[in-house]
């Protein structure tokens, strides 16, 4: 398994069975792949909605080069540390919870599922709500994309 060296707080991996190795490495798009699978299957995680929310906002241009650099990529995954019913909440995210979005306390929302609904058509990419269940669908998907490569099919 490969780990970008820029993912602030890194699931915790120990090498086992299935994933020999844990390496951090640069990744030129992902946070999580296999090595030798770098061109084909990248999983890029979200720890909140605020840091989803603050990715549609102020880091759009950077969220959207992300995507852009995984458009070849045949299984792009976004896979998100929360529920639907968390993202659609407008109490969840910090600008409401602190009284800074008085005016459009909905706002949040809407900007995160639009930006969520373009990743998928835009760019083909699969959003999962794995919430607290998130690192172990990651090992998951990453050991079903092992396994279809070493059968030829990916």
């Amino acid at each position: 398994m490969l780990i970008d060296t820029r993912e602030k707080t890194p699931w915790d991996w120990e090498p086992d069975d299935a994933f020999e190795s844990v390496k951090f490495q640069k990744l030129d798009a992902g946070d999580y792949t296999l090595e030798g699978l770098e061109k084909l299957v990248a999983i890029e995680r979200k720890a909140s909605v605020d840091e989803l929310f603050i990715n549609f906002t102020k880091d759009k241009d950077r969220i959207k080069a992300e995507f852009e650099r995984l458009k070849d990529h045949k299984f792009k995954i976004l896979m998100l540390e929360f529920s639907c019913e968390d993202m659609m909440n407008p109490a969840k995210y910090y600008i409401n919870r602190r009284g800074i979005n008085k005016q459009h306390p909905k706002m949040p929302v809407a900007v995160v599922a639009e930006g969520i609904t373009k990743l998928m058509m835009e760019y083909g990419v699969h959003v999962i709500f794995g919430g607290s269940r998130a690192q172990t669908m990651t090992r998951g998907l990453l050991l079903k994309a092992y396994e279809l490569h070493g059968k030829g099919l990916l």
